[in-house]
Order: structure tokens, then sequence, then C-alpha cells
């Protein structure tokens, strides 16, 4: 237990310093129809601890990438909104692979288990960033709807209505949100593949691996 432990602290640090070196070097491209929305390649890190060693150790690399985010870009909201993002992403990752070990309990697929964890990461993911989106609409910045209807516009999408910059943006931050999850969990899988044809041991001891 004590050598869980400490492996599960190692792989926080190695990690979450990773996230913050990718932070401060702005690894990230814009969405083209959202262009202040951004595809951070610092989830990748997040997304390897969690396939490592599970939600719990995630969440705490999360944790240290959100703060560092937000003393790097000198506001509280974007970074609150993507670790808002990031959390469900995570716990829905957890669920769609528990609920397949617990249905095939004698036989694993990474693939089938990863892509079942990817799908729930998704729902989730989409459906907490529509809630906060509408939240922040509403309660927090009203005025951010205006700059929602400006970047709609200046990327040719027409709009009408208030109801239009609701319905246009809501759905694209969700196709945003539903891609994210896919390509921090492909990318942080590749690299656990790889490491794994090196070092079969990280396979045995790894959280999605075991029974």
């Amino acid at each position: 237990m004590a050598y869980k432990g400490s492996l599960a602290i190692a792989y926080i640090i190695v990690f979450s310093s990773l996230t913050i070196i990718l932070t401060l070097v702005r690894a990230e491209v814009p969405f083209p129809f959202l262009p202040y929305l951004k595809f951070d390649f610092a989830e990748v890190p997040v997304m390897i601890v969690l396939l490592l060693m599970g939600p719990i150790p995630a969440l705490i690399t999360e944790l240290i990438h959100w703060v560092s985010l937000t003393l790097a870009r000198g506001w509280v909201l974007g970074p609150l909104m993507k670790f808002l993002a990031v959390t469900p992403m995570i716990f829905g990752f957890w669920v769609g692979v528990k609920l397949y070990k617990r249905i095939r309990k004698s036989r694993f697929n990474f693939t089938l288990a990863f892509a079942l964890g990817i799908l729930f990461g998704i729902v989730l993911r989409v459906v907490v960033c529509s809630l906060t989106n509408i939240a922040v609409f509403l309660f927090v910045m009203p005025e951010y709807l205006s700059f929602a209807e400006w970047t709609l516009k200046s990327v040719g999408i027409a709009i009408n209505s208030a109801i239009d910059v609701w319905v246009w943006t809501l759905l694209l931050t969700g196709i945003f949100n539903a891609l994210h999850v896919p390509i921090s969990s492909f990318i942080a899988a590749i690299i656990f593949r790889g490491a794994m044809l090196r070092m079969p041991s990280i396979s045995e001891r790894a959280w999605i691996t075991k029974k």
C-alpha cells in the first residue's frame, strides 16, 4: 500500500509538472468556430495519470493544472471553466471503465474499456459544460453573450437574435468538448501503450488494466 502511495505521488509530481510546462508554453490549438476555446494539450498528462493510477491522482493533477493555468493567465473564470470541464471527463471515464470491468469480469479488453470510458467522459463533460455555460451567460457574466455573438459573426455564422447566439454557442461548445475528450484520451493512450511495450510492469500496476 505504501509503495502504491509513493508511486501515485511520483506520478502526480511528474505529470503535474508537465501540465505546468505545457500551460506556460501555451501548447494549445484554437477551435476554429469559437477561437476563444482551445484544445489544451495539458489535459494529456492528466489522462495519463488517470490510466496509470485512477481518478483520485488524476483529479489532484488536474487541480494543479487548474492552479497553474489561473496563475499563468491571470484570471479566474476561464481556468475555472476548464477545471469544470476536465473534472467530469475524468469522472465519466472512470465510470465507463468501472462499468466495463463489472460487466466483463473474466475478460478484459483495453480497447473496449477505453472506448466506454471515452463515451461516458464525452457525455458527462458536454452536459456539465453546457450547464456551466448557461450559468455564466445568465448569472456570472451576461455581457459575455455579446462577445460570443461577435465571435460567431467573425467566423461567418449568421446571427439574427439572442436565441441564435445561445443555440450556436451551446452547440459549438458541446462539439468542442465532445472532440476534446477523444483527442486528449487518444494521445494519452498512445503514450501509455508505448510505455507498456517498453516496460511491461507498468501494465501490471496500471489502474485501467487491473481487474
